[in-house]
Protein backbone atom coordinates (compact mmCIF):
# COMPACT_ATOMS: atom_id res chain seq x y z
CA UNK A 1 0.00 0.00 0.00
CA UNK A 2 1.24 3.41 -1.01
CA UNK A 3 1.38 5.78 1.76
CA UNK A 4 1.22 9.54 1.43
CA UNK A 5 2.62 12.06 2.70
CA UNK A 6 0.82 14.37 4.94
CA UNK A 7 0.85 17.81 4.91
CA UNK A 8 1.46 20.25 8.21
CA UNK A 9 -2.46 20.84 8.47
CA UNK A 10 -5.05 18.58 7.74
CA UNK A 11 -8.66 18.50 8.25
CA UNK A 12 -9.95 15.95 10.38
CA UNK A 13 -12.17 14.77 7.52
CA UNK A 14 -8.70 14.29 4.86
CA UNK A 15 -7.11 12.17 7.92
CA UNK A 16 -9.43 9.40 8.64
CA UNK A 17 -9.69 9.04 5.09
CA UNK A 18 -5.86 8.75 4.56
CA UNK A 19 -4.04 5.38 4.69
CA UNK A 20 -1.54 5.76 7.12
CA UNK A 21 1.37 3.36 7.92
CA UNK A 22 1.46 0.99 11.36
CA UNK A 23 3.28 1.55 14.55
CA UNK A 24 6.87 0.45 13.39
CA UNK A 25 7.98 -1.55 16.69
CA UNK A 26 11.82 -2.74 16.94
CA UNK A 27 10.28 -4.91 20.05
CA UNK A 28 6.72 -5.59 19.72
CA UNK A 29 4.54 -4.05 22.41
CA UNK A 30 7.40 -2.68 24.17
CA UNK A 31 9.82 -0.28 22.24
CA UNK A 32 8.16 1.41 19.49
CA UNK A 33 9.80 4.11 16.71
CA UNK A 34 10.80 7.02 18.03
CA UNK A 35 12.47 9.00 21.10
CA UNK A 36 12.89 6.06 24.37
CA UNK A 37 14.24 6.72 27.53
CA UNK A 38 15.94 3.64 29.63
CA UNK A 39 16.60 5.21 33.48
CA UNK A 40 18.30 2.62 36.10
CA UNK A 41 20.42 3.00 38.91
CA UNK A 42 24.04 3.14 38.20
CA UNK A 43 25.48 0.29 38.41
CA UNK A 44 22.65 -2.06 37.77
CA UNK A 45 23.52 -3.38 34.64
CA UNK A 46 21.83 -1.27 32.13
CA UNK A 47 24.66 -1.62 29.83
CA UNK A 48 25.23 -5.51 29.66
CA UNK A 49 21.24 -5.08 29.06
CA UNK A 50 21.46 -2.76 26.54
CA UNK A 51 24.22 -4.79 24.59
CA UNK A 52 22.90 -7.81 24.42
CA UNK A 53 19.58 -5.77 23.65
CA UNK A 54 21.58 -4.51 20.09
CA UNK A 55 22.60 -7.84 19.48
CA UNK A 56 18.85 -9.41 19.63
CA UNK A 57 17.89 -6.84 16.75
CA UNK A 58 20.74 -7.21 15.18
CA UNK A 59 20.49 -10.71 14.68
CA UNK A 60 16.71 -10.68 14.75
CA UNK A 61 16.70 -13.28 17.35
CA UNK A 62 13.44 -13.60 19.59
CA UNK A 63 13.92 -11.35 22.79
CA UNK A 64 11.51 -12.12 25.77
CA UNK A 65 8.73 -14.46 24.13
CA UNK A 66 8.85 -11.78 21.12
CA UNK A 67 9.87 -12.39 17.46
CA UNK A 68 11.75 -9.58 16.22
CA UNK A 69 12.46 -8.03 12.80
CA UNK A 70 16.60 -7.45 11.99
CA UNK A 71 17.48 -3.89 11.73
CA UNK A 72 21.05 -2.45 11.97
CA UNK A 73 21.57 -1.40 15.06
CA UNK A 74 24.23 1.71 15.86
CA UNK A 75 25.44 1.75 19.46
CA UNK A 76 27.41 4.52 21.02
CA UNK A 77 28.99 2.91 23.99
CA UNK A 78 30.50 6.47 25.63
CA UNK A 79 31.60 5.31 28.87
CA UNK A 80 33.37 1.94 27.85
CA UNK A 81 36.47 1.16 25.40
CA UNK A 82 36.39 -1.10 22.71
CA UNK A 83 38.42 -3.92 24.74
CA UNK A 84 35.56 -3.91 27.50
CA UNK A 85 33.03 -3.71 24.68
CA UNK A 86 35.04 -6.87 22.93
CA UNK A 87 35.04 -9.00 25.76
CA UNK A 88 31.39 -8.33 26.55
CA UNK A 89 30.27 -9.63 22.70
CA UNK A 90 32.35 -12.91 23.51
CA UNK A 91 30.48 -13.55 26.72
CA UNK A 92 27.32 -12.41 25.25
CA UNK A 93 27.03 -14.53 22.07
CA UNK A 94 28.94 -17.77 23.80
CA UNK A 95 30.80 -19.09 20.76
CA UNK A 96 28.09 -17.60 17.86
CA UNK A 97 28.42 -16.13 15.20
CA UNK A 98 29.03 -11.39 15.56
CA UNK A 99 26.56 -9.86 14.20
CA UNK A 100 28.02 -7.28 11.24
CA UNK A 101 24.71 -5.21 11.90
CA UNK A 102 25.96 -3.90 14.71
CA UNK A 103 27.51 -0.95 14.56
CA UNK A 104 30.29 0.36 17.55
CA UNK A 105 31.32 3.94 18.24
CA UNK A 106 32.66 4.92 21.75
CA UNK A 107 32.94 8.58 20.86
CA UNK A 108 30.57 10.96 18.93
CA UNK A 109 29.55 14.53 19.18
CA UNK A 110 27.48 16.71 21.47
CA UNK A 111 23.74 17.48 21.35
CA UNK A 112 23.96 20.72 19.35
CA UNK A 113 27.79 20.56 18.44
CA UNK A 114 27.59 18.38 15.63
CA UNK A 115 26.19 15.21 16.95
CA UNK A 116 22.99 15.43 15.24
CA UNK A 117 24.97 15.56 11.71
CA UNK A 118 26.87 12.82 12.47
CA UNK A 119 23.73 10.21 13.72
CA UNK A 120 22.16 11.40 10.15
CA UNK A 121 25.65 10.74 8.43
CA UNK A 122 25.32 7.38 9.70
CA UNK A 123 21.89 6.68 8.81
CA UNK A 124 22.41 7.38 4.91
CA UNK A 125 25.62 5.18 5.07
CA UNK A 126 24.41 1.85 7.03
CA UNK A 127 21.20 0.67 5.32
CA UNK A 128 18.21 -0.19 7.51
CA UNK A 129 18.94 1.49 10.41
CA UNK A 130 16.32 0.97 13.04
CA UNK A 131 17.71 1.17 16.26
CA UNK A 132 20.36 4.16 17.93
CA UNK A 133 21.64 3.48 21.39
CA UNK A 134 23.09 6.64 22.82
CA UNK A 135 25.05 5.06 26.33
CA UNK A 136 24.70 7.77 28.32
CA UNK A 137 22.43 10.51 27.70
CA UNK A 138 24.91 13.07 30.18
CA UNK A 139 27.95 11.89 27.78
CA UNK A 140 25.98 14.07 24.31
CA UNK A 141 24.79 16.87 27.00
CA UNK A 142 26.24 20.21 26.72
CA UNK A 143 25.36 22.95 29.88
CA UNK A 144 24.96 26.06 28.20
CA UNK A 145 23.27 27.75 31.67
CA UNK A 146 20.83 29.49 29.20
CA UNK A 147 17.36 29.26 30.25
CA UNK A 148 16.00 26.48 32.97
CA UNK A 149 16.62 22.86 33.23
CA UNK A 150 13.14 22.18 32.09
CA UNK A 151 13.72 23.86 28.70
CA UNK A 152 17.79 22.72 28.49
CA UNK A 153 16.17 19.37 28.80
CA UNK A 154 12.94 19.60 26.53
CA UNK A 155 15.60 21.16 23.81
CA UNK A 156 17.73 18.75 23.70
CA UNK A 157 16.12 15.72 23.77
CA UNK A 158 13.52 17.42 21.09
CA UNK A 159 16.81 17.40 18.65
CA UNK A 160 17.28 13.66 18.74
CA UNK A 161 13.56 13.18 18.90
CA UNK A 162 12.87 15.31 15.52
CA UNK A 163 15.41 12.83 13.68
CA UNK A 164 13.97 10.01 15.20
CA UNK A 165 10.40 10.88 13.48
CA UNK A 166 12.16 11.93 10.52
CA UNK A 167 13.38 8.65 9.90
CA UNK A 168 11.22 6.68 11.60
CA UNK A 169 13.85 4.69 13.62
CA UNK A 170 14.30 4.48 17.69
CA UNK A 171 16.76 6.47 19.09
CA UNK A 172 17.30 5.05 22.69
CA UNK A 173 18.82 7.04 25.28
CA UNK A 174 20.70 5.14 28.46
CA UNK A 175 20.22 7.54 31.97
CA UNK A 176 20.55 7.44 35.24
CA UNK A 177 18.14 7.70 38.16
CA UNK A 178 18.31 10.27 41.20
CA UNK A 179 18.82 8.72 44.24
CA UNK A 180 16.38 10.50 46.56
CA UNK A 181 12.75 7.60 46.40
CA UNK A 182 9.71 8.61 44.94
CA UNK A 183 5.87 7.93 44.98
CA UNK A 184 5.95 7.32 41.38
CA UNK A 185 9.42 5.50 40.06
CA UNK A 186 9.39 7.66 36.93
CA UNK A 187 9.50 10.79 38.88
CA UNK A 188 13.05 9.15 39.90
CA UNK A 189 14.31 9.87 36.26
CA UNK A 190 16.95 12.02 37.03
CA UNK A 191 16.89 15.96 35.38
CA UNK A 192 13.69 17.34 34.85
CA UNK A 193 10.32 16.14 33.92
CA UNK A 194 10.98 17.61 30.10
CA UNK A 195 13.02 14.59 29.14
CA UNK A 196 10.40 12.18 30.08
CA UNK A 197 7.64 14.83 28.44
CA UNK A 198 9.63 14.53 25.12
CA UNK A 199 9.93 11.22 25.14
CA UNK A 200 7.48 8.60 23.17
CA UNK A 201 8.63 5.26 25.48
CA UNK A 202 9.82 5.13 28.94
CA UNK A 203 11.88 2.77 31.10
CA UNK A 204 12.86 2.86 34.57
CA UNK A 205 15.16 -0.50 35.41
CA UNK A 206 14.28 -1.00 39.32
CA UNK A 207 17.48 -3.41 40.60
CA UNK A 208 18.98 -4.14 44.43
CA UNK A 209 22.63 -4.27 44.56
CA UNK A 210 23.86 -7.46 43.61
CA UNK A 211 20.08 -9.00 43.18
CA UNK A 212 19.87 -11.60 40.71
CA UNK A 213 16.47 -9.85 39.82
CA UNK A 214 14.83 -6.70 38.59
CA UNK A 215 11.95 -4.89 37.37
CA UNK A 216 11.46 -2.63 34.37
CA UNK A 217 8.07 -0.52 33.96
CA UNK A 218 7.32 0.65 30.59
CA UNK A 219 5.02 3.28 29.87
CA UNK A 220 4.52 5.14 26.56
CA UNK A 221 2.50 6.94 24.12
CA UNK A 222 1.79 3.98 21.91
CA UNK A 223 1.87 0.87 24.31
CA UNK A 224 -0.10 -0.59 27.35
CA UNK A 225 2.18 -0.02 30.80
CA UNK A 226 3.21 -3.02 31.90
CA UNK A 227 6.25 -4.57 33.90
CA UNK A 228 8.90 -6.99 33.28
CA UNK A 229 10.10 -9.53 36.13
CA UNK A 230 13.70 -10.47 34.82
CA UNK A 231 16.44 -12.85 36.12
CA UNK A 232 20.60 -12.21 35.10
CA UNK A 233 21.95 -15.36 34.38
CA UNK A 234 25.12 -15.23 32.66
CA UNK A 235 24.74 -11.16 32.15
CA UNK A 236 21.92 -12.30 29.78
CA UNK A 237 18.33 -10.84 31.16
CA UNK A 238 15.75 -13.57 30.70
CA UNK A 239 11.95 -12.40 31.48
CA UNK A 240 10.62 -14.68 34.58
CA UNK A 241 6.87 -12.81 34.27
CA UNK A 242 5.14 -9.88 32.72
CA UNK A 243 2.16 -7.84 34.14
CA UNK A 244 -0.12 -4.96 32.76
CA UNK A 245 -0.59 -2.35 35.03
CA UNK A 246 -4.62 -3.29 35.27
CA UNK A 247 -3.14 -7.14 35.97
CA UNK A 248 -0.48 -4.98 38.40
CA UNK A 249 -3.73 -3.45 40.11
CA UNK A 250 -5.37 -6.98 40.57
CA UNK A 251 -2.26 -8.21 42.45
CA UNK A 252 -2.41 -5.35 44.88
CA UNK A 253 -5.87 -5.72 46.17
CA UNK A 254 -6.08 -7.56 49.85
CA UNK A 255 -7.00 -10.70 49.96
CA UNK A 256 -9.57 -10.61 52.85
CA UNK A 257 -11.53 -8.53 50.13
CA UNK A 258 -12.18 -11.88 47.82
CA UNK A 259 -12.95 -13.55 50.94
CA UNK A 260 -15.84 -10.94 51.38
CA UNK A 261 -17.01 -11.29 48.24
CA UNK A 262 -17.40 -14.97 48.29
CA UNK A 263 -19.15 -14.95 51.40
CA UNK A 264 -21.41 -12.45 49.88
CA UNK A 265 -22.26 -14.49 46.57
CA UNK A 266 -23.20 -17.38 48.83
CA UNK A 267 -25.52 -15.60 50.97
CA UNK A 268 -26.81 -13.27 48.44
CA UNK A 269 -28.23 -9.65 50.17
CA UNK A 270 -25.94 -8.82 53.02
CA UNK A 271 -27.02 -5.89 55.97
CA UNK A 272 -24.66 -5.05 58.96
CA UNK A 273 -21.62 -3.75 60.32
CA UNK A 274 -17.94 -3.91 58.86
CA UNK A 275 -17.03 -6.22 61.47
CA UNK A 276 -20.08 -8.50 61.68
CA UNK A 277 -19.34 -8.85 57.53
CA UNK A 278 -15.65 -9.66 58.53
CA UNK A 279 -16.39 -12.40 61.42
CA UNK A 280 -18.73 -14.11 58.91
CA UNK A 281 -16.55 -14.49 56.24
CA UNK A 282 -13.78 -15.15 58.89
CA UNK A 283 -11.85 -13.07 58.06
CA UNK A 284 -9.08 -12.14 61.00
CA UNK A 285 -6.03 -10.18 59.36
CA UNK A 286 -8.31 -6.82 58.62
CA UNK A 287 -9.55 -4.25 60.89
CA UNK A 288 -12.90 -2.98 60.09
CA UNK A 289 -11.85 0.61 59.09
CA UNK A 290 -9.43 -1.25 56.61
CA UNK A 291 -11.51 -2.94 55.23
CA UNK A 292 -14.35 -0.22 54.40
CA UNK A 293 -11.31 1.80 52.97
CA UNK A 294 -9.97 -0.49 50.96
CA UNK A 295 -13.80 -1.50 50.02
CA UNK A 296 -13.91 1.95 48.61
CA UNK A 297 -10.90 1.83 47.04
CA UNK A 298 -11.19 -1.69 44.90
CA UNK A 299 -15.21 -1.94 44.34
CA UNK A 300 -14.65 -1.54 40.55
CA UNK A 301 -11.81 -4.36 40.87
CA UNK A 302 -13.31 -6.53 43.17
CA UNK A 303 -17.15 -6.16 43.89
CA UNK A 304 -18.68 -4.81 40.38
CA UNK A 305 -17.24 -7.62 38.23
CA UNK A 306 -19.29 -9.49 40.46
CA UNK A 307 -22.56 -7.56 39.90
CA UNK A 308 -22.26 -6.74 43.42
CA UNK A 309 -23.58 -3.48 44.69
CA UNK A 310 -23.61 -1.62 48.20
CA UNK A 311 -24.79 1.19 49.80
CA UNK A 312 -23.69 2.58 53.70
CA UNK A 313 -25.53 4.54 55.90
CA UNK A 314 -25.62 5.18 59.36
CA UNK A 315 -28.22 3.91 62.33
CA UNK A 316 -27.93 4.51 66.21
CA UNK A 317 -24.06 5.99 65.96
CA UNK A 318 -23.36 2.61 63.91
CA UNK A 319 -22.45 2.28 59.86
CA UNK A 320 -24.38 -0.32 58.28
CA UNK A 321 -23.23 -1.52 55.07
CA UNK A 322 -26.06 -3.04 52.85
CA UNK A 323 -25.12 -5.61 49.92
CA UNK A 324 -27.02 -6.81 46.96
CA UNK A 325 -27.27 -8.21 43.68
CA UNK A 326 -28.46 -6.67 40.24
CA UNK A 327 -31.62 -8.69 40.42
CA UNK A 328 -31.68 -8.11 44.43
CA UNK A 329 -34.06 -5.73 45.99
CA UNK A 330 -31.46 -2.96 47.04
CA UNK A 331 -33.17 -0.09 45.16
CA UNK A 332 -36.02 -1.11 46.63
CA UNK A 333 -34.89 1.46 49.47
CA UNK A 334 -34.64 4.27 46.76
CA UNK A 335 -38.24 5.45 46.83
CA UNK A 336 -40.06 7.70 45.10
CA UNK A 337 -42.34 10.15 46.60
CA UNK A 338 -44.53 9.94 43.94
CA UNK A 339 -44.83 6.50 44.45
CA UNK A 340 -46.93 7.17 47.60
CA UNK A 341 -49.95 7.34 46.12
CA UNK A 342 -50.11 3.49 44.73
CA UNK A 343 -49.88 2.29 48.30
CA UNK A 344 -53.23 3.48 49.02
CA UNK A 345 -52.88 6.99 50.10
CA UNK A 346 -56.40 8.60 48.53
CA UNK A 347 -56.24 11.56 46.27
CA UNK A 348 -59.65 12.28 47.43
CA UNK A 349 -60.52 13.97 50.64
CA UNK A 350 -61.40 11.47 53.48
CA UNK A 351 -62.15 10.51 57.37
CA UNK A 352 -60.66 12.18 60.03
CA UNK A 353 -56.80 10.99 61.06
CA UNK A 354 -56.96 8.99 64.57
CA UNK A 355 -54.93 11.56 65.93
CA UNK A 356 -57.52 14.06 65.25
CA UNK A 357 -60.26 11.87 66.58
CA UNK A 358 -58.18 10.96 69.64
CA UNK A 359 -58.30 14.89 70.58
CA UNK A 360 -62.06 14.56 70.83
CA UNK A 361 -62.42 11.91 73.05
CA UNK A 362 -64.38 12.64 75.85
CA UNK A 363 -66.04 15.70 74.63
CA UNK A 364 -69.74 15.88 75.68
CA UNK A 365 -70.47 17.10 72.60
CA UNK A 366 -69.35 15.69 69.13
CA UNK A 367 -69.35 16.82 66.14
CA UNK A 368 -69.15 16.12 62.40
CA UNK A 369 -66.47 17.06 60.75
CA UNK A 370 -65.73 16.62 56.91
CA UNK A 371 -62.45 17.00 55.38
CA UNK A 372 -64.22 19.40 52.63
CA UNK A 373 -66.71 21.78 54.74
CA UNK A 374 -68.04 21.72 58.28
CA UNK A 375 -71.93 20.39 58.22
CA UNK A 376 -74.05 22.76 57.13
CA UNK A 377 -71.57 25.46 55.75
CA UNK A 378 -70.95 26.47 52.32
CA UNK A 379 -68.64 24.37 50.16
CA UNK A 380 -64.89 25.58 50.15
CA UNK A 381 -62.97 27.01 47.20
CA UNK A 382 -60.93 24.88 45.38
CA UNK A 383 -57.64 26.41 46.56
CA UNK A 384 -58.72 25.04 50.18
CA UNK A 385 -59.48 21.78 48.64
CA UNK A 386 -55.85 21.43 47.64
CA UNK A 387 -54.47 22.44 50.79
CA UNK A 388 -56.60 20.20 53.02
CA UNK A 389 -55.56 17.50 50.84
CA UNK A 390 -51.85 18.53 51.12
CA UNK A 391 -52.43 18.52 55.28
CA UNK A 392 -54.19 15.11 54.66
CA UNK A 393 -51.09 13.24 52.78
CA UNK A 394 -48.54 14.64 55.52
CA UNK A 395 -50.92 13.51 58.30
CA UNK A 396 -51.15 10.07 56.81
CA UNK A 397 -47.41 10.06 55.59
CA UNK A 398 -46.79 11.16 59.31
CA UNK A 399 -48.52 7.51 60.47
CA UNK A 400 -46.32 5.62 58.21
CA UNK A 401 -43.91 3.26 59.49
CA UNK A 402 -40.23 5.15 60.30
CA UNK A 403 -38.63 2.73 58.06
CA UNK A 404 -40.65 4.38 54.94
CA UNK A 405 -41.24 7.91 56.20
CA UNK A 406 -37.18 8.05 56.77
CA UNK A 407 -36.68 7.07 52.72
CA UNK A 408 -39.32 9.40 50.94
CA UNK A 409 -38.55 12.22 53.18
CA UNK A 410 -35.19 12.00 55.27
CA UNK A 411 -35.94 14.74 57.54
CA UNK A 412 -38.86 13.20 59.04
CA UNK A 413 -39.66 9.99 61.22
CA UNK A 414 -35.93 9.34 61.91
CA UNK A 415 -34.08 7.65 64.01
CA UNK A 416 -32.15 11.03 64.54
CA UNK A 417 -35.14 13.57 66.36
CA UNK A 418 -32.32 16.40 66.67
CA UNK A 419 -32.85 16.60 62.34
CA UNK A 420 -34.85 19.87 61.25
CA UNK A 421 -37.53 17.43 59.58
CA UNK A 422 -38.24 16.77 63.02
CA UNK A 423 -39.08 20.38 63.81
CA UNK A 424 -41.16 20.21 60.57
CA UNK A 425 -43.06 17.21 62.09
CA UNK A 426 -43.79 18.97 65.43
CA UNK A 427 -44.93 22.35 64.20
CA UNK A 428 -47.40 20.53 61.71
CA UNK A 429 -48.70 18.89 65.21
CA UNK A 430 -48.70 21.18 67.12
CA UNK A 431 -50.79 23.34 64.10
CA UNK A 432 -52.98 20.52 63.89
CA UNK A 433 -54.09 20.75 67.46
CA UNK A 434 -54.83 24.31 67.30
CA UNK A 435 -56.91 24.16 64.33
CA UNK A 436 -58.60 21.05 66.53
CA UNK A 437 -58.96 23.32 69.54
CA UNK A 438 -60.56 26.24 67.50
CA UNK A 439 -62.94 23.91 65.76
CA UNK A 440 -64.22 22.02 69.11
CA UNK A 441 -64.30 26.09 70.40
CA UNK A 442 -66.80 26.39 67.10
CA UNK A 443 -69.01 23.99 67.49
CA UNK A 444 -68.98 23.36 71.02
CA UNK A 445 -72.89 24.36 71.28
CA UNK A 446 -73.71 22.88 67.74
CA UNK A 447 -75.53 19.54 67.41
CA UNK A 448 -74.04 16.50 65.80
CA UNK A 449 -75.02 15.46 62.02
CA UNK A 450 -78.62 14.54 60.84
CA UNK A 451 -79.51 11.33 60.97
Amino acid sequence: MNYEKLPKTISAEELLSTPLPPVKWIIPDLLPAGLALFAGPSKAGKSWLTLWLCLQVAQGKPMWGREIEPHTVIYFSLEDTFNRLQNRIFQLIDGGDAPERLILQTECLSIGQGLEEQVESLIHTYCDVGLIVIDTLQKVRVSDGNGGMYANDYKEAGALKKIADKYGICILLIHHLRKQSAADPFDQISGSTGLMGVADTSWVMQRKRMSQTADILLTGRDMDDRTLHLREENCIWTLEDEETAEEREIKAVPEYLWKAVEYIESVGNWQGTASELLAAAGIEDAKPNQFTYNMAKYFDKVFEPKNIRYKTHRKNKVRLLSFYGDDGDGDDDDIDISELFHWGIPQTSSSSSASSLRLLEGSKHSVWISTTHFWGEPQPPPAVTQMLRFFQFWAAFIEFPSRFAGKVYPYARTEIDKRPGRCIQNSYAKQQRKEMSRWQKSVHYARGPPE
